[in-house]
């Protein structure tokens, strides 16, 4: 790519900070975030002045050098939890954010526009009717907050005389920490899986482990998203995801593995009794990515993002 400018909303969070790694290597990057903290900064000035802070969408209307950024991300959706305790705050929130990146693209200072929403539009499938299959063309059915919150975004970015947009929705992306402040991010089922391994040489899952989710390596969402800048005509929305799920219980096992071989640690592993959703092995339509000459990458690249992963703790800790 040539030098271009890019606008990440949210970009100080796990996945958006680590998307604005990646395009700075191709031009100057303003994220947007809440709030400011050391370890932020230190991120920010460890990206070689490519990196720049704006705290409001509002503030990055200055272009950096006078041209229309490439693309606009959007990633400031409330989090499950804050969409569980106040959900009417959060939807109007999430809702203002998405007019906000709407206007940068109507007004021609945004060249397009690509919206992470979230796998969880389709929510939590029935016991009794277990879900096999997730196609692209399937509508959002959400049974959370977050989930509702998520569609209706997707609904007003896909309105009649909306153009330049991409809507994606990923599933669990699997990768090291840009940097130390990732906030209620923290929780988040890898991340703390890896951070259990390294403070206690334990993994302990709540639940059975019994529970299928997809897992995709975040260097391989990334050269996803890189598809969807370069291509002269992208899909309104795809999915981003491996393609198949696996068990919680063998994620751990996983982790488990690999901190033996880097580290040679014995790590115990226990589970509880708990149950939770998705009880069955399901797999996800990304036929429109594939289209665009993207393939999820091998397994391996998933231990290789565990393994960094672990490092960061080990380092960091």
């Amino acid at each position: 790519m040539a030098e271009r400018a890019f606008l990440v909303i949210g970009g100080a969070g796990y996945i958006g900070a680590r998307l604005a790694e990646r395009l700075a290597q191709y031009g100057s990057v303003t994220v947007t975030g809440r709030r400011r903290s050391p370890e932020r900064d230190r991120w920010l000035a460890a990206g070689g002045g490519r990196l720049r802070w704006a705290t409001y969408v509002a503030d990055a209307d200055q272009l950096p050098n006078g041209t229309p950024y490439e693309a606009v991300f959007n990633l400031a959706t409330p989090g499950a939890a804050e969409a569980a305790a106040q959900p009417e705050v959060a939807r109007e929130q999430a809702l203002a954010t998405v007019e906000a990146a709407l206007g940068l693209l109507t007004t021609g200072k945004a060249r397009r526009l690509i919206h992470f929403s979230t796998f969880h539009v389709y929510g939590t499938p029935s016991p009794e009717a277990p879900r096999l299959w997730y196609g692209e063309d399937d509508p959002p059915t959400p049974t959370h907050p977050y989930g509702s919150i998520h569609a209706a975004c997707e609904a007003r970015l896909t309105e009649p005389g909306v153009p330049g947009v991409v809507i994606v929705r990923p599933t669990n992306l699997v990768g090291r920490p840009a940097h130390g402040d990732l906030g209620p991010q923290w929780r988040l089922i890898v991340l703390d899986l890896c951070r259990q391994t390294v403070e206690q040489r334990a993994l302990t899952l709540v639940t059975d482990g019994l529970a299928y989710r997809d897992f995709l390596p975040m260097t391989s969402a990334l050269d996803a998203v890189e598809r969807l800048l370069t291509a002269p005509q992208p899909p309104l929305r795809c999915q981003l995801a491996q393609g198949r799920a696996m068990a919680l219980l063998d994620l751990a096992r996983r982790i488990q593995h690999i901190a033996q071989q880097q580290f040679g640690w014995t790590v115990r592993l226990t589970t509880g009794d708990r149950t939770d959703a998705f009880r069955h092995p399901f797999e996800v339509e990304t036929s429109r990515l594939q289209a665009l000459g993207w393939q999820p990458l091998p397994e391996t690249a998933l231990d290789a993002e565990i393994a960094a992963t672990l490092d960061h703790f080990a380092r960091t800790l």
